[in-house]
């Protein structure tokens, strides 16, 4: 249903994008009568674009769009104080705006070991056009290699001192009896 039709008290859904999206399910409040879009400009022969305010009320809170298309049934809006949204008085529109979400990001998900492919590709490129980065990246490399052994000798150390310390600890404590 397009949003100058909706009426009050129908349900209109709101698909909030930013960081974890999420949905929220208001009730309309009001919606007012279609007014041309004086923002832009109209070519001849062109109908007029036509948009409409709507008042929701979403939970204990009550917020207007303003100069959303008219004849449209879903549209992207900005949230008044800000946020990347798209709201629509239709479930069934808006169900496929999260499975197109759903989707894009899938697909994205998918191509995950392509671009790792990609990256460790372009390393090697890397390597043999600017031999003083080859230098770079080998150095980095064994630094890290020593970094670890070092880690790893000062545990081992630990372990090794442990034992020593048990039985002077046991000593002391004979001579304080």
């Amino acid at each position: 249903m397009s949003f100058q039709n909706l009426r009050v008290n129908s349900q209109f859904y709101i698909l909030h994008k930013d960081g974890t999206p999420y949905v929220e399910v208001g009730a309309i409040a009001g919606v007012s009568n279609p007014v041309p879009d004086g923002t832009q400009p109209v070519m001849f022969g062109q109908p007029m674009k036509m948009v409409v305010d709507i008042t929701v009320k979403v939970g204990e809170q009550t917020v207007t769009f303003q100069k959303i298309p008219a004849g449209a049934d879903i549209a992207d809006a900005n949230f008044p104080g800000g946020g990347n949204m798209v709201i629509s008085g239709s479930r069934e529109s808006m169900n496929s705006e999260v499975a197109a979400m759903r989707n894009r990001s899938a697909e994205i998900l998918r191509s995950i070991d392509h671009h790792r492919a990609i990256v460790d590709a372009c390393g090697k490129m890397m390597e043999i056009l600017n031999p003083e980065f080859a230098e770079r990246q080998r150095q980095e490399a064994e630094n890290k290699a020593l970094r670890e052994e070092i880690s790893e000798l000062k545990a081992m150390m630990a372990e090794l001192l442990k034992p020593a310390e048990r039985p002077s600890t046991n000593n002391s404590k004979k001579q304080q009896v």
